[in-house]
């Protein structure tokens, strides 16, 4: 997978994103509508909130496609503990890990390393093993992939 990251450079905070890795969960629009408001350009506008509350949101993006860093070095992912992987099953939907993950491919080339992914659960992904949102295009369940 070929990233496209884009970089939103603040005062105190630099925001990246990486395009290819969202999908659209929405979580950082909906609680943070100052910084990350898809209706402005640049969509991503690091200084219109305290440094600390954007770190905080760009910690809870589910899929690792937004990542900070504050100019004194402090990235928003410091806070997890590596000792622990999480892996939340949602709903009808991906799988959403957090901790120092590290996804490999069947001959072992390195895909990814880092503290927040989503992967695929529906198998339909263009962008397997992360999930790229087909599920819900496609109006895949968890009950319906248990039917079999």
């Amino acid at each position: 997978m070929t990233a496209r990251v884009h970089v939103y450079e603040g005062t105190d905070v630099t925001v990246t994103f990486d395009r290819a890795r969202c999908i659209h969960h929405a979580h950082c629009v909906r609680h943070l509508p100052a910084v990350f408001d898809t209706s402005k350009r640049p969509w991503v506008q690091p200084d219109n909130a305290d440094s600390a509350a954007v770190l905080a949101i760009v910690a809870a993006c589910p899929t690792g496609a937004l990542h900070a860093t504050h100019r004194d070095g402090h990235t928003a992912d410091a806070a997890h503990s590596p000792a622990v992987v999480h892996v939340q099953v949602t709903a009808h939907g991906p799988l959403f890990v957090r901790g120092d993950a590290v996804v490999l491919n069947a001959d072992d080339t390195l895909l990814a390393t880092d503290a927040r992914i989503a992967l695929c659960r529906c198998g339909l992904s263009e962008r397997k093993p992360f999930c790229d949102n087909t599920h819900r295009r496609a109006g895949w369940t968890a009950d319906r992939a248990a039917e079999g």
